[in-house]
């Protein structure tokens, strides 16, 4: 009896060693991340970054710009029609909302959070912009293996969290909650068909789900390193 629980044992130790080297940790999770998507040398040469999108949508044609710029600067413009609808401009400690209906600041924990995840590549600078990050486990997102990282302000008060697959290790799923006048507003953002730009990989196709319904977005193109201003960060 006692060599069989003895065998037991030993088999319940091999048992945990195998599943703690399967599951890595949130450092490793990223870190493949990185490399999927070009390599941390060839991400760390992008100082500014210009996205369009465009999107088809109750107001009709929808087209999106993005600009951001290291270290913190980011800005989004919406527009429907060829008319202007809502802009999100950050410069780094507050992130200005305008839009049809008026205007407004976002400060504190919100604003870290819109910052964070708005930054260049954001995982890269996570560390230095006091970003937390742990594993949650393994999840399944549309019948994918993934690994699922929790993020959390330094102060703890705003999480939010990622998805990537665990064969790839391409971003595949972002879960984000924000407050706004009508409460909280829980949005996720699904990447699918990543194609290279300059030798780095980007979702062509992002589909959002929010209160206000489904949205899929299909990236026109990318453009790197031309030369933002930090004037193109101000609110007007």
């Amino acid at each position: 009896m006692k060599k069989i629980i003895l065998i037991a044992g030993i088999t319940a130790l091999f048992w945990q060693s195998a599943v703690a080297q399967s599951t890595p940790t949130a450092d490793q999770v990223v870190d493949k991340y990185i490399t999927a998507i070009g390599g941390k040398d060839a991400l760390m040469k992008v100082t500014d970054m210009t996205t369009s999108m465009s999107s088809e949508g109750q107001m009709g044609a929808i087209m999106i710009t993005r600009k951001q710029k290291l270290p913190n600067k980011f800005s989004m413009v919406i527009n429907a029609n060829g008319m202007e609808v809502m802009k999100q401009t950050g410069d780094g400690s507050k992130v200005v909302m305008g839009g049809m209906q008026g205007s407004r600041t976002i400060d504190g924990p919100a604003a870290q959070q819109m910052t964070a995840v708005n930054t260049i590549f954001p995982e890269l600078h996570y560390t230095e912009n006091g970003i937390k990050t742990t594993l949650a486990g393994p999840e399944k997102v549309d019948g994918k293996d993934t690994y699922k990282l929790s993020h959390t302000t330094a102060d703890g008060a705003v999480t939010w969290t990622d998805n990537f697959d665990a064969t790839t290790g391409l971003k595949v799923q972002s879960v984000t909650t924000m407050k706004s006048q009508q409460g909280e507003v829980t949005t996720t953002s699904i990447f699918s068909d990543y194609k290279e730009v300059n030798g780095i990989k980007f979702p062509m196709t992002i589909l959002q789900q929010s209160p206000r319904g489904p949205m899929t977005m299909t990236i026109d193109n990318v453009k790197i390193n031309k030369g933002l201003k930090d004037s193109d960060f101000t609110a007007n």
